[in-house]
């Protein structure tokens, strides 16, 4: 790990002093647009009034700037083209001004603009100022999560309800398309973060997009097999300090805090944030199960309460330096934790065939896993011109803690303990993830990007099991149970791309080569398992937009999903006292070849898109039960097969009038899988669908509620089979003070319908779960802006940026 920082800080400091020590010329004169801004009625200057330029084709954020003492401002550009400028300041109305920035122009000057009180009106520059809630692009969709309120108060996994293409159960479980191994990244960057803790770590009110990224490029880490779910967190560009806060509170002991502040000059980009979140779910699980050994047949069915607690905290840091107009450099870094707990009592009962005779006996079941992490990270972007002619690099540097622990007691009637298991995991792991990419235009027609990435990761694992002994009241350790392991892997990828456009036509081709080494060591065992592999990934995507605002879309993608270290240890790891686990150090990847055809129509102020996929993915990896012992289930992993996804997704996003806004989604597909398993086949074919309406009434101008009703379909897996289920999400947003002070109240679960009902059987098993939550989930969110906020001229009203209300700036 030592060798490639080493390297990559020579060539990041090699390209330090060349950049430094030479000007480039076509940065040396940005683009620079100026003026003053003024009180209509009094002709005296606005201080700290927000001066925002955005692109005239989407209303997308270039620049911006806050006016001096004078009502003086200075915006500066690489770009030229067709924009709009658009002055805020709190208590008055906005004001938009086209401006066309020709190249090899001089400083533009666009004189006084003068801001009426809120009160007058207006005409208004024809604006893009509502984007719809999903935006389509050649290889992903953007889900703008400003829209979706109605999940403010949780995390990421509460915004995915909301979001196509995604499906999240009542445990929080997230899969993309119905496939639960997909990649995450923040910002375009690996998290330190397993992607389900990634997601569960990110306040909700964090989030400026979500992009789903279904057919990756060849840019993209191929590891997943569903795709890639990026998250967009939010950032302040404008100059000044600025900053958001959010305060959440719900019943049943849920409550949080997060906070923002941002500073940035001409020269310089500061940022500090923190978080945290406490989050209690109490409910109820209800299980039958059977197993069969030597012609008898066990039963144990049990039923009880179940706490789901998860907690976190974090704290992170950043610096951004412009030593020129083209060239950025970033230091940050992120320290947190997290925990996670489950807490149950449950009322068993056991009886066999031979013995119909029921046993009565209880359990106390105590759960938890967490451990602090870090990540320190570095980046250099150098502009040649313009933002298509690029070369970035990324560095970061992460440790991770991961301790599990998991006690399951067993009382009989009058309270004495019949048997108590302590089993527990420890494992620390660290390692480097690497990037440099380029990017340049080659002509009016082609662009080309090229890239190298990887990413080393070490880490341990100690597994140990103790048994309660009733005699002394002391857990003793279980030799035969007990591993130490080292996990070493390193993948360092080289990829290239070539896109462009002809006419109507727009094509992206890529192609990725990968190689990988693993090697894991059994300490005590001395056994070990090494992987030398090269795998390579092409990729194609391809658009053609057609008459009268009609666009298709076709894409190819070649991806990988690599087992995880623990699905390779080859011993007995005791999960709880009825749950133990065994790795396949033989295991193979899983392969998957994913193709797509989308279609999407525009027609007004409402769009519909259509997407066909059809995926397949080769050495299935399926966790298989069956029985260990007497009521004890054996989980492991086989590659069973291949199976087969076909299906479609539709959106149509309608204005059915001026105030309510609607977006109705259904993904619907056809699943089989087919494979042995000890010569014995398990194929199975179930037809999937989920339907999705999310609805924004907009009340006043100050007032918004948001409804959320969602169907998810009953499916199966090789050895499963879940039920489907109802669910509804609501929430009403009211604006107290303009721009800066708002609440949000959030319901879900409306109707306590929502559940986890699922079948398990194997040939010499079944198990039946029912999981319920208490329901509804109740939260109350506040959100406050901070942005210049300062007495200004004497009014009596308090100056700010006016627009770093408008969601999605920050």
């Amino acid at each position: 790990m030592i060798r490639y920082t080493l390297i990559f800080v020579f060539i990041f400091a090699s390209l330090l002093v060349q950049n430094l020590g030479a000007q480039n010329p076509s940065t040396q004169n940005p683009y620079k647009i100026s003026g003053r801004v003024l009180e209509k009625e009094s002709d005296k200057p606005l201080e700290y009034a927000t001066v925002t330029l955005l692109r005239q084709s989407d209303s997308s954020m270039v620049s911006g700037a806050t006016t001096n003492l004078r009502g003086d401002f200075l915006i500066q550009t690489n770009e030229s083209g067709d924009f709009i400028l658009r002055i805020g300041f709190i208590g008055y109305a906005r004001h938009y001004e086209e401006i066309q920035v020709a190249p090899g122009s001089e400083e533009i000057q666009v004189g006084e603009i003068k801001l009426a009180l809120s009160a007058e009106t207006f005409d208004e520059v024809n604006i893009v100022a509502n984007r719809h809630g999903v935006e389509y692009k050649i290889d992903k969709k953007v889900v703008h999560v400003s829209e979706q309120f109605s999940a403010i108060s949780g995390n990421a996994v509460d915004v995915l309800e909301n979001v196509p293409s995604i499906q999240v159960d009542i445990e929080g479980n997230v899969s993309l398309r119905g496939n639960s191994n997909f990649t995450v990244l923040i910002d375009d960057r690996p998290t330190v973060l397993d992607a389900n803790e990634a997601l569960q770590q990110i306040p909700a009110s964090m989030i400026e997009d979500i992009e789903i990224i279904t057919n990756p490029s060849a840019k993209y880490d191929p590891e997943g097999t569903a795709g890639i779910i990026n998250i967009v967190t939010k950032k302040k560009r404008l100059t000044g300090l600025n900053g958001i806060a959010h305060l959440n509170l719900g019943l049943d002991d849920k409550y949080g805090s997060d906070l923002l502040l941002n500073y940035r000059s001409e020269k310089f980009n500061l940022f500090v944030g923190g978080d945290y979140n406490k989050r209690n779910y109490p409910g109820n699980v209800e299980e039958k199960n059977r197993s069969y050994q030597h012609d008898t047949t066990f039963y144990l069915n049990s039923d009880g309460g179940y706490q789901r607690k998860r907690e976190s905290y974090s704290a992170r840091a950043g610096v951004e330096w412009f030593p020129r107009e083209n060239i950025t450099l970033s230091l940050s870094g992120r320290y947190g934790g997290r925990s996670m707990e489950g807490l149950s009592n449950t009322t068993f009962r056991e009886w066999t065939s031979l013995e119909p005779v029921k046993r009565i006996y209880s359990s106390d079941e105590d759960w938890n896993r967490g451990g602090d992490f870090y990540s320190i990270r570095s980046e250099y972007t150098h502009l040649f011109g313009d933002r298509e002619h690029k070369l970035d690099m990324h560095l970061m540097l992460y440790n991770r803690e991961g301790d599990e622990e998991s006690i399951n007691t067993l009382r009989d009637t009058t309270g004495e303990i019949n048997n108590s298991q302590r089993s527990t995991e420890a494992g620390p792991s660290q390692g480097v993830h690497y990037r440099l990419n380029y990017k340049r235009p080659l002509n009016s027609i082609l662009k080309m990007e090229a890239g190298a990435q990887g990413r080393i990761r070490k880490s341990e694992e100690d597994n140990h099991v103790y048994y309660y002994n009733t005699a002394t009241g002391n857990y003793e350790l279980q030799e035969a149970f007990s591993h130490d392991v080292q996990y070493s892997r390193s993948i360092h990828a080289l990829y290239g791309l070539v896109m462009g456009e002809l006419g109507d036509f727009g094509f992206q081709l890529g192609l990725r080569g990968e190689y990988t080494f693993r090697h894991i060591e059994l300490l005590d065992t001395k056994e070990d398992f090494n992987i030398n592999r090269w795998d390579y990934f092409p990729t194609v995507h391809t658009s053609y937009k057609l008459p009268n605002d009609n666009q298709l879309m076709a894409s190819y993608s070649r991806r990988i999903d690599r087992p995880r270290g623990w699905y390779l240890e080859p011993f007995i790891t005791w999960s709880d006292a009825y749950n133990v686990r065994r790795g396949n150090p033989g295991i193979q990847p899983e392969y998957i070849d994913s193709w797509e055809l989308g279609y999407q129509k525009s027609f007004g102020d409402n769009s519909i898109s259509i997407e066909g996929y059809y995926r397949k993915t080769k050495n299935r990896i399926e966790r298989i039960r069956s029985v260990y012992e007497e009521n004890i289930i054996l989980r492991t992993f086989e590659n069973v097969g291949t199976d087969y996804a076909l299906g479609t997704e539709v959106m149509l996003n309608l204005v059915p009038l001026k105030w309510w806004e609607a977006n109705l989604t259904g993904n619907f597909y056809d699943y089989r899988v087919e494979g042995q398993l000890n010569d014995v086949s398990f194929d199975k074919r179930s037809f999937t669908w989920s339907v999705r309406w999310n609805n924004i009434l907009n009340i006043t101008k100050k007032t918004r509620i948001q409804l959320n009703p969602a169907y998810h379909s009953p499916e199966v897996e090789a050895q499963e089979k879940e039920e489907g289920y109802f669910v509804m999400h609501a929430a009403l947003r009211q604006v107290i003070f303009e721009e800066h002070l708002n609440a949000t109240l959030q319901v879900r679960d409306v109707f306590s319908t929502a559940k986890h009902e699922s079948e398990i059987e194997g040939a010499d098993f079944y198990n039946y779960r029912l999981y319920t939550h208490k329901s509804p989930i109740v939260m109350l969110n506040v959100t406050w802006r901070i942005n210049n906020y300062r007495e200004n001229n004497g009014r009596g009203m308090n100056g700010a940026n006016g627009d770093f209300g408008g969601e999605g700036e920050m």
